[in-house]
């Protein structure tokens, strides 16, 4: 299956997922509302087709999207 396409902020917020940041301290990070960064989320979570923000981050570590740190 093919990896769903991400914006590049998008793919940002995914990342600071990855690390393990809120929806608050990922909207401090990029300057901007928790609720933008929580429609982000949800975003990612619907092309995804998963249910949390976890499974999102596990999905693109599998289509290689986030780099290993």
């Amino acid at each position: 299956m093919a990896p769903a396409r991400l914006t590049p902020r998008e793919h940002q917020v995914l990342l600071w997922c990855a690390y393990g940041k809120s929806s608050w301290e990922i909207g401090q990070i990029l300057g901007c509302k928790e609720s933008t960064v929580n429609f982000h989320v949800s975003n990612i979570m619907r092309k995804f087709d998963v249910p949390t923000r976890v499974g999102a981050v596990i999905k693109a570590i599998r289509y290689g999207l986030l780099a290993e740190a």
